[in-house]
């Protein structure tokens, strides 16, 4: 996997925001899509702004914690190119645990390393329809392996 480039796709997906917003599924979050500040304290709309410094901080953290996921949810991910690894971590960022445990069938697909049906299971879930140009990207880095 190569971390900076996936540093640097979050960066464009999420975007910086200094200040507290709701997502797109109503979470309020800050910086690059954070759902925490430091110290692992959840964010409110009403919580102070921070600095770009900052929410880089928060993304890596986080960020490291979405390829530990992926890499746990993913059985073979060891075995996929750099391309797939960084959609699955970029997804887990986006998600979280919870819900990307959830692709129960793209789970099992990642279990043959059947790109064709993981990448279908993207494509047909909600969350693709939720994330706009994103989801399109991952869907074809997934499905040609890629960028």
């Amino acid at each position: 996997m190569k971390f900076q480039r996936l540093e640097s796709r979050i960066c464009l997906d999420e975007g910086f925001r200094a200040e507290p917003y709701l997502d797109t599924v109503g979470v309020a979050t800050i910086g690059y899509g954070s759902i925490r500040y430091p110290g692992n304290v959840t964010v409110t709309l009403n919580d102070n702004p921070i600095t770009e410094p900052v929410a880089r901080e928060l993304m890596r953290a986080e960020l490291y914690l979405s390829c530990i996921i992926a890499q746990t949810l993913f059985s073979r991910f060891n075995d996929m190119n750099h391309v797939r690894q960084e959609v699955l971590a970029n997804m887990a960022y986006n998600l979280g645990e919870p819900r990307l445990s959830g692709f129960e069938r793209m789970i099992s697909a990642g279990e043959t390393l059947n790109y064709y049906q993981m990448a279908q299971e993207m494509k047909n879930s909600k969350w693709y329809k939720q994330v706009g140009q994103r989801s399109v990207r991952l869907y074809y880095a997934m499905l040609n392996g890629e960028w």
